[in-house]
């Protein structure tokens, strides 16, 4: 937790949860850019960046079906962190948000 509050640590610990609970992997190929930070006068950041998915799949480990993730502008994912500086000066993510096909 050293680099997310509790509530991003959350989130993430529910999508691998999910992931895991499903027995799927994630493969092939995401693509991240894009990356554009801004700091606030107040101290605080934000980071924003792109994700393509289109070249990435699920499959189950178990039955090894693969699931292509399609083709289209939601593919295309902006991921929205803010960021605020721990005591100890440490940038710590505060929130997440994401964004389907704002990167298209």
């Amino acid at each position: 937790m050293f680099y997310n509050s509790d509530a991003t640590q959350a989130t993430a610990r529910k999508w691998i949860k999910q992931l895991t609970d499903d027995g799927d992997s994630i493969v092939g190929k995401v693509r991240v850019f894009d990356p554009q930070v801004h700091i606030s006068d107040t101290g605080s950041g934000v980071l924003f960046y792109c994700v393509d998915e289109r070249q990435a799949s699920t499959k189950n480990r178990k039955t090894k079906k693969i699931v292509k993730t399609p083709d289209k502008p939601e593919s295309l994912v902006q991921y929205r962190l803010r960021l605020d500086k721990s005591p100890q000066g440490v940038w710590k993510t505060t929130s997440l948000t994401i964004v389907p096909g704002a990167c298209g």
